[in-house]
């Protein structure tokens, strides 16, 4: 695993140097409309998760990506162009205030009658961990105490930078703009589903998976 301190330096230099690619994708999205009629599918913060069918977006240049493009950074897609966007185990790697930022944008760009997915590492799974006394979660270093297994599942070593209840996230979404926040992952954990002309899902265990609406 890359130290912390090296993906700060890395992604402080990324804001600036992939604006370029940036706005060449404006450019391109502005004339060229959406190539489906009903508008664009993202996958914002892909990683390695590369999605067919989907506009992978990530701040990594050297992943396989459709558009390099730092999240903390205006999207360059036109209002209501968006059809579906997904986001897995992103946004918790941003700054309360830069998350709220990203779903001010993807609330823009979503079309009246789209919808966002967004999923995140959840709180009450990290608490179950405790209660159970015990962790399957050891990534990125184990530990035998169950507190301590959850503390290390929600902050990753200092790479997510907060942590999110459904109520956490509902409050980010609708000051955001968003008028339909749906506890998607209390009903259905986290079974896949088709949105439009993809199908996403399976996020890893204990994800809080909410639906957005705008």
């Amino acid at each position: 695993m890359i130290q912390q301190t090296l993906k700060d330096v890395y992604f402080s230099v990324n804001r600036v140097i992939s604006i370029p690619s940036t706005l060449t994708a404006k450019a391109r999205y502005s004339v060229s409309g959406p190539k489906r009629p009903e508008g664009h599918y993202l996958h914002l913060g892909c990683g390695p998760e590369y999605i067919e069918g989907m506009i992978n977006v990530d701040g990594y240049v050297m992943r396989k990506v459709d558009l390099w493009h730092d999240l903390r950074n205006p999207l360059p897609f036109p209002d209501k162009s968006c059809k579906f966007v997904y986001s897995c185990h992103t946004i918790e790697h941003l700054f309360p205030y830069e998350a709220q930022a990203l779903l001010k944008e993807i609330h823009r760009v979503l079309a009246d009658d789209g919808m966002a997915r967004i999923a995140v590492p959840g709180v009450e799974y990290a608490f179950d961990m405790i209660a159970r006394g015990r962790s399957p979660e050891t990534y990125p270093r184990p530990f035998e105490d169950p507190m301590a297994q959850a503390i290390n599942y929600l902050f990753c070593d200092g790479q997510h930078k907060y942590a999110y209840n459904f109520t956490i996230l509902e409050n980010f979404a609708k000051q955001a703009g968003f008028s339909d926040v749906e506890h998607y992952s209390s009903r259905y954990g986290i079974e896949p589903k088709t949105y439009g002309a993809v199908t996403v899902g399976n996020e890893p265990p204990g994800s809080l998976v909410v639906e957005l609406r705008p």
